[in-house]
């Protein structure tokens, strides 16, 4: 199974870990690493992850995702297929559009999220989205856990 983070999920660590919704984020988060080390999931890694954690301006952050990237089994390189799935993607920032569409050139499983708007834009438009995204499921790092491993997070 093929899982796709977005950039926000790379960057929750350094979040303000003393609210409690980044903090049981983070926390689904390191479980889902530890899910993919241990082969359960494939990480997809992709140019335009690449492009944003290139343009973040703290070194630390940026240097600690490009580590953790070397973990991805396959890398999404451009490509004019991407593009145009990326247009077909209605009402989304063009950057979170390139994220999802190379998810779904990638052939993804899921996609991993800390955005509930783009999460809601992609439900709204379900039915005009089903040809292009496939199949693709939209999760919270910890909806994922709950809904597809089962596993309760939060009680």
């Amino acid at each position: 199974m093929k899982i796709y983070f977005d950039m926000n999920i790379y960057n929750r660590i350094f979040d303000d870990q003393s609210q409690m919704r980044i903090k049981f984020e983070s926390m689904a988060i390191d479980i889902l690493f530890e899910l993919i080390e241990h082969g359960k999931y494939e990480l997809i890694w992709s140019f335009i992850l690449e492009y944003e954690n290139n343009m973040n301006p703290f070194v630390e952050r940026k240097l600690h995702i490009r580590n953790i990237s070397t973990i991805c089994e396959e890398s999404v390189n451009p490509d004019d297929n991407i593009l145009l799935i990326s247009k077909d993607i209605i009402k989304i920032k063009n950057k979170d559009a390139l994220h999802l569409a190379s998810a779904a050139f990638a052939n993804c499983n899921y996609f991993i999220t800390c955005d509930d708007k783009f999460i809601k834009a992609i439900e709204n438009n379900k039915d005009q989205l089903k040809d292009v995204i496939k199949d693709i499921k939209l999760y919270n790092p910890i909806d994922f856990l709950r809904k597809e491993m089962d596993i309760d997070v939060i009680e």
